[in-house]
């Protein structure tokens, strides 16, 4: 895919790895429409895109509200002119055991890990398919491992993984790439990761925003569909 003049909607786009693959999207000449609960946020991301020569579009919702995503998919087609390029990224956590786990944390959860991400993409869809595209599903080393005290996390994940292989075979013949990007421990302070210790043994975000851009760049015909990340040499498990 030609990077420079394409469109892309990143969510979860105003911190960690979401911000990381938007500013690199931009820096890389696409028009990127960010989205996140946190307006704040995505106007200093949008800023830092902007300054940096780039185009970038904000849009604020909560992706567990009904019609979000179908307005975030039009906000970004309005702003760019199409849309090429999709992130789900969005995504919370919680450290608790099953047993004191409430409706209201495991709905939390999964709404925002898998629910939104199948909203977005089902409303991307129809513009992806429009000369090929490609949707890009952050999930995590956490769909693959039981952790305790990470049941709804490690739930959301796995059928994360399951839902973009299914995508994957419904629509490459169209033209469309997906691709499960699961990474394990990454530098974010992401879901109760403990801060104030060593990190630099972690990934960084800018390693998976890399490996996106890698990915868009790559030949046609050729398509990475699963990607499991680590950190070279864990202190922790990863």
């Amino acid at each position: 895919m030609q990077i420079r003049g394409a469109s892309a909607l990143v969510t979860g786009a105003g911190r960690g790895i979401g911000r990381a693959i938007a500013i690199a999207l931009g820096r890389e000449g696409a028009g990127v429409t960010l989205l996140s609960r946190t307006r704040s946020d995505l106007d200093r991301v949008a800023a830092g895109i902007a300054g940096g020569g780039g185009r970038a579009a904000v849009f604020a919702g909560d992706l567990c509200e009904k019609g979000v995503a179908d307005a975030a998919v039009a906000a970004a087609v309005s702003a760019h002119g199409r849309l090429q390029i999709l992130v789900n990224n969005a995504g919370v956590g919680g450290f608790k055991p099953l047993a004191e786990t409430s409706d209201e944390e495991w709905d939390r959860i999964l709404g925002t890990n898998l629910t939104a991400a199948f909203r977005v993409t089902r409303a991307a869809l129809p513009h992806l398919t429009q000369g090929g595209g490609h949707v890009f599903m952050i999930s995590s080393l956490a769909g693959q491992n039981p952790i305790a005290n990470l049941a709804a996390y490690c739930a959301s994940k796995a059928a994360l993984d399951q839902l973009s292989a299914c995508l994957m075979l419904e629509v490459r013949q169209a033209g469309v790439k997906v691709t499960t990007l699961a990474p394990g421990s990454v530098d974010t302070g992401f879901a109760g990761m403990p801060r104030g210790g060593d990190t630099s043994w972690m990934l960084s975000p800018d390693d998976l925003a890399g490996t996106v851009v890698a990915l868009l760049q790559m030949r046609d015909d050729a398509h990475l569909s699963h990607i499991d990340m680590r950190p070279a040499r864990p202190k922790q498990r990863a």
